[in-house]
C-alpha cells in the first residue's frame, strides 16, 4: 500500500498509512505511531522500517505469520511499539464506559485550530458491530470548547476520521463517516455497505504505560 497525507477539518496534517493486506491493520497502525513519535518521512526508510516490523511482530509471536490470513494481537504490538519508540507501551483493557476517558489522558487534547506539536497517538481495537475487529490509530483529540473529537487515521481506507466521543460512555466508531479525499497515487481499500460501525471493547487500547 502506500501513506497518504490527509488534512482534517482542523487545518492539521496526518500521515496515514494504508495497510498492505487483509488483516495487517496492526502492523500498518504500528507503523502509523513509529512515524508520528519519532517524526519519520515516508521514503526508502519506510520500507526498511516495514519489514523490519515484520521480522519483529514474527519473532515476538513466536514466528509463522502471515498477515492474509492472521490478526494480530495486543502484546506483540506493544513490545514491537516499546522497541521502536523508546517509551513502554502495554495493553490496557478497562470497562468500555472507562475507554474515552484511557484515550484522552494518553492523547491529550488540543484547542481551537491548526497543527498540532506533539504527537502522542495510541492504538485502538473496534469489535463491529456485525463481527470482526479492526485497529485504528487516533493520533490527536480535538475540543471546540464543547464536546471531544477524536481523529482517525484508519489504515484499511488509509483515510481521515473525526470521531465524537463522550466520557464515561462507550467509545463508538463509525467508518463511513469519512471526508473527502484526493490522491495522488497509492492504492488502498474502501469500505462498503452500511455495516461499518463497531466500539472499542474487546481489543481495547495499545499505549505508552
Amino acid at each position: 500500500m502506500a501513506w497518504f497525507t490527509r488534512i482534517s477539518r482542523y487545518c492539521d496534517a496526518h500521515l496515514v498509512y494504508g495497510q498492505e493486506a487483509q488483516n495487517s491493520c496492526g502492523i500498518a497502525s504500528v507503523m502509523m505511531c513509529v512515524f508520528k513519535i519519532n517524526k519519520i518521512r515516508p521514503g526508502s526508510t519506510a520500507l526498511t522500517l516495514e519489514k523490519d516490523i515484520y521480522k519483529k511482530y514474527e519473532s515476538a509471536s513466536g514466528g509463522g505469520y502471515n498477515p492474509q490470513t492472521t490478526g494480530t494481537f495486543p502484546q506483540y504490538l506493544a513490545t514491537i511499539l516499546t522497541e521502536f519508540t523508546g517509551k513502554t507501551w502495554g495493553s490496557q483493557k478497562p470497562a468500555e464506559g472507562a475507554i474515552p476517558a484511557l484515550i484522552k489522558q494518553k492523547v491529550g487534547v488540543s484547542a481551537g485550530l491548526g497543527p498540532t506539536i506533539v504527537s502522542s497517538p495510541v492504538i485502538v481495537g473496534v469489535d463491529w458491530d456485525q463481527g470482526g475487529a479492526h485497529w485504528i490509530v487516533i493520533d490527536s483529540i480535538r475540543t471546540m470548547g464543547w464536546g471531544y473529537n477524536a481523529t482517525v487515521c484508519d489504515p484499511w481506507d488509509a483515510n481521515l476520521h473525526i470521531q465524537s466521543f463522550e466520557i464515561g460512555k462507550p467509545f463508538k466508531y463509525d467508518a463511513d463517516d469519512a471526508g473527502p479525499t484526493l490522491d495522488f497515487g497509492g492504492t488502498r481499500n474502501a469500505y462498503s455497505g452500511s455495516a461499518n460501525t463497531g466500539k472499542v471493547k474487546t481489543w481495547g487500547v495499545i499505549c505508552p504505560v
